[in-house]
């Protein structure tokens, strides 16, 4: 237990100074501490640990989220949604952005897939798992681009504002 989290703190600290590509397992290890067999215990590569963290954050992200949807406060749950990843900011923009951006899209989708099958069908003409993947892959893109951005470019409130109102104005949204 202590040596995956070592691992997944060193992989993130060593994001903060090289690329992805330029990280090695032995890199990974010698950051955690741990011993070089040690990590393939855990991962059978540095892409399945960026993969673990990618999957740990989206899942973090709509367990947060969630229960505030369900309270019927679509914009407040943005609002979270935004401000978490602007608070985890520089390991968004490595993930979604980087090397785990595939997992990180998939994951998403995968966990709006799980929760759509519990709920009806918010469109009367629209396939409910096409809704499903449009305002996904929205939120997701819109977060994506948003972390390209200069820090003080927008807020964490108007990124939830942007990403309310494309939803209320998709005809996706409505019936």
């Amino acid at each position: 237990m202590r040596s995956g989290a070592a691992l997944r703190d060193a992989l993130l600290h060593l994001l903060e100074r090289k690329s992805f590509d330029q990280i090695t397992v032995r890199d990974i290890c010698a950051e955690a501490g741990v011993h070089y067999a040690t990590f393939f215990r855990h991962h059978p590569g540095k892409e399945a640990l960026l993969d673990h963290i990618a999957a740990e954050q989206i899942a973090t992200s709509v367990e947060l989220t969630l229960p505030i949807k369900d309270a019927g406060d679509d914009r407040g749950s943005l609002a979270a949604l935004c401000a978490y990843v602007a608070e985890h900011r520089q390991l968004w923009a490595i993930l979604l952005n980087g090397g785990a951006g595939t997992t990180m899209r998939g994951e998403w989708l995968r966990h709006a897939r799980m929760v759509s099958e519990t709920r009806d069908s918010v469109t009367t003409w629209l396939p409910k798992e096409l809704g499903t993947i449009c305002s996904t892959s929205l939120i997701v893109e819109t977060i994506a681009w948003w972390l390209t951005q200069p820090r003080d470019a927008y807020s964490a409130e108007q990124v939830a504002d942007i990403l309310h109102r494309l939803i209320s104005a998709s005809t996706f949204a409505k019936g």
